[in-house]
């Protein structure tokens, strides 16, 4: 049973499917979601603070507080920090996203949890050069009304791509090009490798799989655990990231040197910072994403 749900009639993929309509089903899940990107970022960082006596960062005690605080302070314009870019980039990204998963399935094959893997972590090496320095930006536009001291401006996607730019050089929008994949790789070929075995259990009942809304459903599913399973090494990539921001703030060499500071500073309960926004931002996203991509592939 394939990985991605089989588009009704057995439609083949043409070569230009993965760029296109991967680039379209993508943007809607990745707006759909934008406003937890935004939380999910600051529940990541602001543990940090501690390690300043509370000092440089507004801190929050949850994921419903994290969202009234922002929108009672900041505005409901908060939630959307770095949508433009996101808008903007993510067609591209997202399509080569689906151009390294065909790929994949067309030389490797699919059917089974290591060749699903497989898949999953050739759509996020290809995507990768793209989602990146994208991700960097997004991030840092996302802790702008959280940092109370920051280097330069990050107010918008424009400003954030100069202050980066002037200040860390081309070098830092891949400042966490290792961490990603070590997030991104695990994550996607976890959550590939769910599917097909959910797709797998679910035909041997009986029931029949092609239909959009059981393909949101099982996505929506193997997105939470996957998304849950890689939180603790998405908090290190993400504070790594935005590193730029506050050098001071952000005091460590290297994502090791991050870890250990987090888990001897705060213990290891942080290493799950944001899990619930990780969650709420990749459950919606590829619960549209990938049937959406089906459904489009389907109809051309």
């Amino acid at each position: 049973m394939p990985a991605v749900v089989e588009s009704p009639g057995g439609t083949p993929t043409k070569w230009w499917h993965p760029l296109a309509l991967g680039g379209v089903a993508g943007s809607m899940g990745e707006l759909l979601a934008q406003p937890m990107i935004v939380v999910r970022t600051r529940m990541m960082v602001q543990g940090v603070s501690s390690q300043t006596s509370g000092e440089g960062l507004v801190r929050y005690s949850g994921f419903v507080d994290t969202c009234r605080t922002m929108f009672r302070t900041e505005g409901i314009g908060s939630f959307y920090k770095g949508a433009a870019l996101n808008a903007a980039s993510t067609p591209f990204a997202r399509g080569l996203y689906m151009a390294g998963l065909e790929l994949s399935k067309a030389i490797v094959g699919e059917g089974t949890a290591a060749r699903d893997f497989a898949a999953g972590t050739a759509a996020q090496l290809v995507g990768s050069l793209a989602y990146v320095p994208r991700d960097v930006i997004i991030e840092r536009c996302a802790i702008d009304g959280q940092l109370q001291n920051q280097v330069g401006s990050c107010a918008s996607s424009i400003q954030a791509f100069r202050t980066m730019l002037a200040h860390e050089g081309f070098r830092g929008f891949y400042r966490a090009y290792v961490p990603h994949q070590f997030v991104w790789i695990p994550y996607n070929g976890i959550f590939f490798s769910l599917l097909g075995r959910l797709q797998d259990t679910q035909a041997s009942f009986g029931l029949a799989q092609g239909s959009f809304g059981l393909g949101m459903l099982n996505t929506a599913a193997c997105a939470a655990v996957a998304g849950w399973i890689t939180t603790p090494i998405d908090v290190i990539k993400t504070r790594v990231q935005v590193q730029g921001a506050n050098p001071q703030l952000f005091e460590f060499t290297g994502p090791v040197d991050c870890s250990l500071q987090l888990i001897r500073r705060e213990g290891p309960t942080a290493l799950f910072s944001g899990a619930v926004a990780r969650m709420a931002y990749l459950v919606p996203n590829m619960a549209v994403f990938i049937p959406l991509y089906e459904l489009l592939k389907s109809l051309t």
